[in-house]
């Protein structure tokens, strides 16, 4: 998707992660935080028994099997091909690979029919892109989208990860400790500038504040902007 992140980076993290990892953290969430990540998302998205959902930068496929699971045909699409392996992998020993669909490549440029799909879903993604190709990933939502159809996009807040790594810095500077420095989130927005990218591209849509690590950061009013650790919409496109 970029230069800056390659495949190759997403595909030894999970080699060096293992499968086991991939179940605990995302099939079946052992963390109460990763657990609440995927029930905020599974619940906003819906997902219905018949229905097509496209989970767009899937990784090791969690959220195509909760949609798998709930009997919809779910797809995911990943430009890792050791995570395309590794979730083909998972939900064939979960017994949900009738209802699945994985393909290797890039989320901006979806290879599918335009209006194909009831639902998608991109969670913490868009995070890992660059501000192109979150406009092309826009314009290629609403392409694939069938009229009415939402997607459900779930990501960290720039302002909360830049105070984190503020306190991490004070941290080390006041004791020594190591600053935990995500590379992978290059693509981090701003609420406001990313719904502009939404009306540029005639969504409609929905916003709400999470948080999986301190839910209550999320419903402070005015300080939850600052506070929240996510940001959630809900976009939906038009009916024509």
């Amino acid at each position: 998707m970029t230069d800056n992140i390659t495949p190759e980076i997403y595909d030894r993290l999970i080699l060096d992660q293992g499968l086991q990892y991939q179940v605990d953290s995302y099939y079946r969430p052992k963390e109460i935080s990763n657990n609440r990540r995927v029930q905020i998302v599974v619940e906003a998205l819906d997902p219905r028994p018949g229905e097509k959902i496209l989970d767009v930068g899937c990784g090791a496929g969690g959220f195509v099997f909760h949609c798998a699971k709930a009997k919809a045909l779910a797809f995911g699409i990943d430009y890792s091909k050791v995570s395309i392996e590794a979730a083909a992998n998972i939900c064939e020993k979960c017994g949900v690979s009738l209802n699945t669909r994985f393909l290797v490549g890039n989320a901006a440029y979806f290879p599918f029919k335009d209006s194909s799909f009831d639902k998608i879903v991109a969670a913490d993604f868009i995070e890992h892109i660059s501000e192109e190709e979150k406009e092309m990933l826009l314009k290629e939502i609403r392409r694939v989208l069938k009229p009415c159809g939402i997607c459900v996009i779930f990501t960290p807040s720039a302002v909360r990860e830049k105070i984190g790594e503020a306190y991490w810095t004070m941290r080390h500077f006041l004791f020594g400790d190591k600053v935990p420095f995500n590379r992978l989130h290059f693509g981090l927005i701003n609420r406001f500038h990313f719904e502009s990218l939404l009306k540029k591209n005639r969504f409609n849509f929905e916003f709400k504040y999470h948080d999986t690590t301190r839910p209550y950061f999320a419903k402070i009013p005015f300080f939850r902007h600052i506070l929240a650790l996510n940001f959630l919409w809900i976009v939906k496109k038009d009916g024509s």
